[in-house]
C-alpha cells in the first residue's frame, strides 16, 4: 500500500492508495450499489444494515447510512451529497456525522474515489478533508484503512481475487 497519508504533507487532507486486482467497474459497483456497500463499509467491529442506508443515486442526491458497533449497540450515523458519478472512473461525494435525525454533527468533508487501470487490475486513490484536526484525520485513517481491507475482501470473495498492495 501507498504511504496512506499525503506526501506533500498536506494535514488537513487524507490520501490513501489501494490496489485490486479486480476490473474498475467492480470497485466501481462496490461503492456505487447499496447491495454491494453494506457488506464493507465501515471498520472492522461495525456492520452497516441495508436498512438503514439510503441514497438517491444520480448527481445532486442525497445518501445517508449508519453504522452500528457490533459489541455496543452504537449507532454512527453520516450522509452527505453525491456531486459526480463517473463510472467506473470517479465518485465524488460530501460526508459529514449526522445525529439520528439527520442533523449535522461534525463539519463537512469532501470524499474523491479515483479508480484507474494498474498493472491488471485497479488502483484505487482516495482522498477526503479538509480535517479540522490531525486527530480526526487519523482516526478517519484507521477506520478508512479497515473498511479497505474489508472491501478487499468483499472483491476477492465476489470476484476471485484477492488484493495486491501497491
Amino acid at each position: 500500500m501507498a504511504d496512506p497519508v499525503s506526501p506533500q504533507g498536506a494535514e488537513h487532507e487524507l490520501l490513501m492508495v489501494r490496489d485490486f486486482p479486480v476490473p474498475q467497474q467492480a470497485v466501481y459497483d462496490a461503492w456505487a450499489d447499496l447491495a454491494h456497500a453494506t457488506d464493507w463499509w465501515g471498520p472492522e467491529g461495525f456492520i452497516v444494515p441495508p436498512e438503514r442506508v439510503s441514497i438517491d443515486n444520480r448527481v445532486g442526491g442525497t445518501y445517508r447510512a449508519c453504522m452500528v458497533n457490533t459489541l455496543t449497540g452504537d449507532e454512527l450515523w453520516w450522509g452527505g451529497t453525491l456531486r459526480e458519478l463517473k463510472p467506473p472512473d470517479r465518485l465524488v461525494m460530501t460526508q459529514e456525522w449526522q445525529s439520528p435525525d439527520g442533523t449535522p454533527s461534525s463539519p463537512e468533508t469532501l470524499i474523491t474515489v479515483d479508480l484507474a487501470p494498474h498493472d491488471g487490475g485497479t488502483r484505487q486513490t482516495f482522498r477526503q478533508g479538509p480535517f479540522a484536526d490531525r486527530r480526526d484525520l487519523d482516526g478517519h485513517q484507521s477506520g478508512w484503512n479497515s473498511s479497505f481491507d474489508r472491501l478487499a475482501r468483499y472483491l476477492a470473495r465476489h470476484r476471485g481475487a484477492g488484493e495486491r498492495r501497491g
